[in-house]
């Protein structure tokens, strides 16, 4: 829990109500509630089937790490100031009774659901309140005072991934080994997605063009050991 991520972090900078640091406490961006590593290593008996030389069936082992975590913390924010305080802050909107989704819609992290992002023409207005006045400052649109919706509200997705290597050491000599490497990254291909798009009324509200890591990726290797 913290009230900014960073020295120049907006929470920190340029808060939503500069009269409540308090209001800006809340999960770090980085903060991460579920980790799971784990590794393993196995030497693949081969060498016990006959009928095949020992240098073809020795040195088989098979390696790998697994990763599954929860997603990352991050905000729903809109482009919209506040009478108050002005323009370009980190202006959050208010958050709706109406917001808490029924069973069958889910909630928490699955709160960007069709329901959601489908409202009002795709910008999810009708679930984030954005009570609007006009400034008398430029006669632009601003929020009517600080939104009530907290930093890092939501969580993105989180992800599983496994990476696995398959080797093979063939020993020449005494003091000399060739080694053959087959490394796999992601090798299952998990599709880890992004944090969608947050800017209440945009039109790009609740959906993701991205991933967060890499997608499956292969290559093979020799090491000359001496």
């Amino acid at each position: 829990m913290t009230d900014a991520d960073s020295v120049w972090n907006t929470g920190a900078t340029n808060p939503q109500n500069p009269n409540c640091i308090k209001c800006e406490y809340s999960p770090a961006a980085y903060n991460v509630v579920q980790r799971f590593v784990a590794n393993f290593e196995y030497d693949l008996p081969l060498d016990r089937l006959s009928g095949l030389p020992r240098r073809l069936t020795n040195g088989w082992e098979i390696l790998g790490i697994f990763q599954a975590q929860t997603g990352y913390p991050f905000s729903v924010s809109t482009y919209y100031g506040t009478l108050q305080y002005g323009e370009g802050g980190n202006d959050r909107p208010f958050f709706l009774q109406r917001a808490t989704l029924s069973p069958t819609e889910g909630s928490g992290p699955q709160f960007f659901s069709n329901a959601v992002i489908g409202n009002n023409n795709g910008m999810g207005t009708g679930y984030f309140g954005l009570p609007l006045v006009t400034s008398p400052v430029n006669n632009q649109q601003v929020m009517s005072g600080p939104g009530t919706l907290g930093r890092d509200t939501f969580t993105a997705p989180g992800w599983p991934n496994l990476d696995f290597s398959v080797i093979k050491d063939t020993r020449i000599t005494e003091s000399m080994m060739l080694q053959f490497r087959a490394e796999f990254f992601n090798i299952f291909n998990f599709a880890t997605f992004g944090a969608p798009g947050a800017t209440v009324g945009s039109s790009g509200f609740g959906y993701t063009g991205s991933t967060a890591t890499a997608e499956r990726q292969i290559q093979f290797g020799f090491r000359f050991i001496f």
